[in-house]
């Protein structure tokens, strides 16, 4: 699942089964097992793992199918209607303005010293503009912060060095294939190996070290136990959650059933820095955070008749729910079961990277993990981020280059 046309946007490995229902939950399984086989030095494994940088704006740049002209853009490139790709700096002018124009420009002027061929997309982390040297417990950095995350780089460091020399650097992740923007589709990594050096540029690799990590045989044992538990649960929850993602939506009688309302539960947790514990609870939760929904989106209703209806629609929803408490049950042990792999997983990468993550505080920089990662296999992506980290911080923190 999660296979993306234009990388827009990642899903995380928990919310499969919401998005897709027993097919998403096999999905998860199927990606676990390819990280067992990744983690576990097992032969067989086709997958392989990136580390995601936190970087903004997301930049899509190469040579234009068409024309052969370089040129720059935001996700926008691929829009169906009136998209933007900028060729000139006059065009960057048309479309976009402020900061992100002046970002854009600077691609525009040092990723054409590239030669990319083909379009590929990228993070931008820093221009000069934004790039400090700092001293952190000690240590000399190169700091930067694009987004949520502070990073610094060792200045005695390889990439330390390319970073001193550079105007801008960036991190890309994706490459495209297709002959128009309309119908390209995105493919795992990009060539950043067949890129023109140019002093000006720093192009950070982020493939994750996953030859790194080695895995005891007590780890190998509970990592297993974990998939089977997951299996065994999807199995048991498959046809609830096909029925779920059937009522799923955002206008007519879908707006009003309590599937529509999971992810916004979920997420939620997450701003409020509350982990899935007990199911039980969980459902509590769940059912008091429909009722609050409900009771504002009543509110806005004025006339009678359209309010009966709607009072009936959500009262519908509230006998789905009692009737259906253990199938919900079963539902939050499933996704806490996938929300403490990944964890697991993560644990098991965070400490790779040569590079240090910080968030600001009012106190000063407060030491974090990476954004998270992304697993590919057959032409899939997922993502994996700890999100009573990483996502706590990225609702919280407010951003810097909008």
């Amino acid at each position: 699942m999660a296979n993306v046309k234009q990388l827009k946007h990642l899903e995380h490995l928990e919310d499969e089964m919401l998005n897709y229902g027993s097919d998403g939950c096999a999905a998860s399984v199927a990606f676990l097992k390819e990280l067992y086989k990744m983690l576990g030095k097992t032969a067989g494994a086709k997958g392989f793992l990136q580390t995601k940088w936190d970087g903004a704006p997301s930049v899509v740049c190469g040579t234009d199918p068409n024309s052969g002209m370089f040129f720059v853009g935001t996700k926008s490139v691929f829009a169906k209607t009136a998209p933007k790709v900028c060729y000139t700096e006059e065009d960057v002018d048309v479309y976009y303005e402020g900061d992100l124009a002046e970002k854009l420009k600077y691609s525009l002027r040092y990723f054409s010293k590239l030669n990319i061929k083909g379009v590929v997309q990228g993070d931008l982390l820093y221009t000069d503009s934004t790039l400090k040297t700092e001293t952190v417990d000690g240590e000399k950095l190169y700091t930067f912060r694009p987004n949520t995350i502070t990073y610094g780089i060792p200045q005695e460091h390889d990439i330390g060095k390319e970073v001193k020399q550079s105007k801008i650097g960036v991190v890309f992740h994706t490459h495209y294939s297709g002959t128009t923007f309309g119908e390209m589709q995105a493919m795992a990594g990009a060539p950043i190996k067949t890129f023109t050096r140019a002093s000006e540029v720093a192009v950070i690799s982020n493939d994750t070290p996953i030859n790194e990590v080695t895995l005891t045989a007590q780890e190998c044992t509970t990592f297993e136990q974990y998939i089977q538990r997951i299996d065994h649960l999807c199995g048991n929850c498959g046809e609830f959650l096909d029925n779920l993602v059937e009522n799923i939506g955002t206008t007519g009688e879908a707006k009003w059933h309590v599937a529509s309302y999971l992810k916004q539960f979920f997420n939620s947790q997450v701003r409020q820095g509350v982990a899935i514990g007990n199911p039980r609870q969980a459902l509590d939760n769940l059912i008091k955070f429909y009722h609050e929904k409900m009771k504002k989106e009543l509110a806005k209703i004025k006339t009678p008749k359209t309010l009966a209806v709607k009072r009936k629609l959500v009262f519908e929803s509230e006998v789905y729910l009692d009737n259906n408490e253990s199938n919900f049950t079963q539902l939050l042990k499933l996704y806490k079961e996938i929300q403490d792999v990944k964890q697991f997983i993560i644990d098991k990468l965070d400490h790779l990277e040569r590079f240090r993550t910080y968030v600001e505080t009012e106190k000063g920089y407060k030491v974090t993990t990476p954004e998270g990662y992304v697993l590919h296999q057959d032409g899939d992506m997922i993502k994996l981020v700890n999100r009573l980290e990483f996502a706590y911080n990225n609702f919280t923190i407010q951003k810097q280059w909008r």
